[in-house]
């Protein structure tokens, strides 16, 4: 996505109540970023790739994934370097994770839809102050 693209959800986001819901994991936290990243991992095959869309550094992609893999018994990511299976693909654990979470979104947001709406109906009108 580009900065461009990013620009506009933003200012879509902000116009609007939304859910962004964190779920506590032992000390740990997973949300939509750290789904994102998997998710692109998944369609990409690298996790440079995925960063670079997501407009994160490469290191900053693997302090995620690392803090999201802490949260988990198994794998969620195998990376392989070289060869003609070179780069990052999920685990079947990761991919029911990115499903199971987009899931999970999808109710919550159903649940929260008319909460969403009273609120955007009564929400102040005047523009968001520059920051």
């Amino acid at each position: 996505m580009s900065i461009k693209k990013n620009n506009r959800r933003a200012e879509r986001i902000a116009q609007t109540p939304q859910l962004r819901a964190k779920v506590l994991v032992r000390n740990d936290m997973i949300g939509a970023g750290k789904i994102e990243l998997l998710r692109r991992i998944s369609e990409t095959g690298s996790i440079s790739a995925a960063a670079k869309d997501m407009g994160l550094g490469y290191r900053r992609a693997l302090f995620l994934l690392e803090t999201t893999q802490r949260m988990f018994d198994a794998p969620l990511l195998i990376t392989e370097r070289g060869g003609n299976r070179a780069g990052s693909r999920l685990t079947p654990l990761g991919l029911a994770l990115v499903e199971r979470h987009r899931a999970f979104e999808q109710a919550l947001e159903q649940s929260a839809a008319g909460f969403l709406d009273w609120l955007e109906a009564h929400q102040n009108q005047d523009p968001l102050p520059d920051s």
